[in-house]
């Protein structure tokens, strides 16, 4: 330091000229090897193999990519690119021209929307057996549902099928057209269906939960281990069996007692009809069904996973039957333990997931046997349907027993399907699929979920994925006053709303009857159905439920356009003031569907990182008329990266 400080005073002159003289010479060395590298570089790059320039393999622009990434004012860019089965980056057209290589498929949306791929989480029968147990089924096969035009024709129909397609000895299952279901519990009794089937098991189900049966089927119920004194075994007051029968003794014959399909069903109709379904899914715009679905429909996805990938065209992320109306729930998961999350997958990343198990429902359909099972009565009660003003819980077989949940000892509680919800919570399962069109309904699942949260004994602390709420459609204050009380509920509980149902009302054929909620309710009634602004301005999550769609309706347009204008089949404008802003009605079925299911981290929004599930529609969704958004349709469906449905037009 002193030698050279001295230098620096004494000679600064000559040491300013040298250090300009050596800089110079630095960046001339610097510049020519930085020109020589760079030229190395290009003259590498022609030798680097294709397999290493990783392109991506679709890049969409000149669009209105929605991206959904919030649940308000979310971002609409221009162009999304893709590479593998997940989303690149987004932004502009200009930003992202720069990735195109020699094999990306380059699309010009030409102002046309592209979207996350549709959710519905009402698609329990997107692949056929999805809800076996209430299925008609005899000589190894499932059938349609019995029905005619009078109750008469109904039962004639049965004693036809018994003599002369059913073998001696042989159980015949049989599903009664809903609508029949409320008179056909007062019609028909154990005396009726041993004179029609004198040698055969029958059962005919009213619905999903309710059934009656005859002597030979009792016998065979309680053979392979159904308890005999049972809450849901029907008894008259001489405590002789009346042949009625609860959801838990409806749900044993239906998956216990019940065979197999014969592999030839499977080959020769379950397996083709999935994969027509699940190709209609992908035609309009939808790459993921849920809903509750039952052992057989597993071993169709597995069969058309691992025997020909391609035949899943979209995603199924089924909640599994296995505890619905079981009177064995305890001994299925001491065996099974938990199976969250469990995948099928493949390059276009995972293709059937479980995300939950499935209970029966607390409430019926408008027209079943236990109708709406609702805080409030009805205003009109309609011979040959539900006969309580308040609807009867489903869960307790109150339409048999008379016994409401509250009625219940701890005991009786056991034989219900709130303990299967209490066992499922214990290992960690969430409950998915529980349906509760009343309000009543809906409270009670509400208190159930609070039991089970509170319960001392879980061996999963927190669960995985949400406790989901199906076809929720009769709000009351009530139902929000106990949820606004109840913080745990906004934690893990989530809500599906049919809005399908508020549209298209159904209707009594067999009575003559349309418009049943209406017919029961009144039209005030009708406008307190599907609040879905309410819900919005109240913070409760919740989405729109999509079933099957058709060419027709019930695709995510048609939903969307409904959610807005709510135009119901008559043409009429149903509470207008619950309506939905376009931006909602879209995240309804998008990014809140994921929601619902716990998937909002991989779908349901168009995120760098979230899997291409993507949709192309033939125009703007968010621009167009209301009258015509109903007129716009998906062109292109991706999921995972892969197309799954392109229309000739694009």
């Amino acid at each position: 330091m002193y030698i050279s400080e001295s230098i620096r005073i004494t000679s600064s002159s000559v040491v300013d000229t040298h250090h300009a003289t050596v800089f110079s010479i630095s960046r001339a060395l610097f510049l020519l090897v930085a020109i020589c590298l760079a030229s190395q570089l290009v003259g590498a790059q022609t030798n680097i193999p294709a397999e290493l320039i990783d392109y991506p393999d679709f890049v969409f622009y000149n669009g209105q990519v929605l991206t959904g990434d919030k649940d308000k004012d979310f971002t609409i860019a221009q162009a999304v690119a893709v590479r593998g089965n997940r989303i690149l980056t987004v932004g502009t057209s200009e930003q992202l021209q720069k990735y195109i290589g020699p094999k990306t498929r380059a699309i010009d949306l030409k102002g046309r929307s592209l979207t996350a791929g549709f959710i519905y989480n009402d698609g329990d029968n997107s692949v056929p057996a999805g809800d076996i147990l209430k299925d008609s089924q005899w000589g190894g096969l499932t059938r349609p549902h019995v029905g005619g035009k009078t109750l008469d024709e109904a039962l004639a129909t049965l004693a036809k099928i018994v003599e002369t397609e059913g073998k001696p000895g042989e159980p015949i299952y049989i599903n009664l057209q809903d609508t029949w279901s409320g008179t056909a519990m007062n019609v028909w009794d154990i005396d009726t269906l041993n004179e029609v089937a004198p040698n055969n098991p029958v059962i005919v189900f009213l619905e999903s939960s309710e059934g009656v049966m005859n002597q030979a089927m009792i016998d065979l119920a309680i053979k392979e281990g159904f308890p005999p004194n049972h809450l849901h075994m029907g008894k008259d007051k001489n405590g002789k069996y009346n042949g009625r029968a609860g959801a838990q003794l409806v749900g044993f014959i239906g998956r216990e007692v019940r065979p197999w399909p014969d592999p030839i069903w499977f080959d020769e109709v379950g397996i083709p009809a999935a994969v027509k379904s699940l190709a209609n899914y992908a035609k309009h715009g939808v790459t993921v069904a849920t809903g509750h679905m039952s052992a057989p429909t597993m071993t169709i996805l597995n069969r058309m996973f691992h025997e020909d990938p391609k035949t899943l065209a979209v995603r199924v992320y089924p909640g599994l039957d296995f505890l619905r109306q079981n009177p064995n729930g305890e001994m299925y998961l001491k065996r099974m333990g938990n199976l969250v999350d469990f995948t099928l997958e493949d390059e276009r990343g995972a293709m059937v997931t479980i995300v939950g198990a499935s209970v029966g429902p607390h409430a019926g359909t408008p027209d079943g046997l236990s109708g709406l099972l609702s805080i409030h009565p009805k205003k009109v009660m309609i011979p040959g349907l539900a006969p309580n003003p308040n609807g009867d819980n489903r869960w307790t077989g109150e339409w048999m027993n008379g016994l409401s949940q509250d009625e219940l000892t701890p005991e009786q509680m056991k034989q219900t399907d709130f303990y299967n919800v209490m066992l499922a919570r214990q290992h960690g399962w969430n409950v998915t699929g529980i349906h509760n069109m009343g309000s009543q309904g809906i409270r009670l699942a509400m208190q159930n979920i609070i039991a089970a949260e509170n319960q001392p004994k879980l061996y999963v602390k927190k669960l995985w994925r949400p406790q989901g709420f199906d076809h929720n459609i009769q709000w009351e204050p009530e139902i929000f006053t106990y949820y606004d009380t109840e913080p745990v509920l906004q934690d893990v509980v989530r809500f599906g709303i049919s809005l399908r149902t508020m549209v298209a009302q159904r209707d009594s054929e067999p009575l003559g009857i349309k418009n049943l909620i209406e017919a029961q309710y009144g039209m005030e009634g009708l406008e307190k159905m599907v609040p879905l602004r309410t819900l919005l301005q109240k913070g409760i999550k919740f989405h729109i439920e999509g079933t099957e769609p058709h060419d027709k309706e019930m695709y995510p347009t048609w939903y969307m356009q409904k959610a807005e204008n709510r135009v119901d089949r008559n043409g009429r404008v149903i509470a207008a003031n619950e309506a939905l802003d376009r931006e909602s009605a879209f995240l309804a079925l998008t990014r809140w569907a994921a929601r619902f299911i716990g998937s909002e981290k991989d779908m349901g929004s168009i995120q760098p990182g979230m899997l291409a599930d993507l949709v192309v529609f033939d125009g703007d969704i968010m621009a167009a008329p209301v009258e015509k958004l109903a007129d716009i349709r998906a062109v292109l469906t991706l999921v995972g990266g892969q197309v799954a449905y392109e229309s000739p037009e694009l």
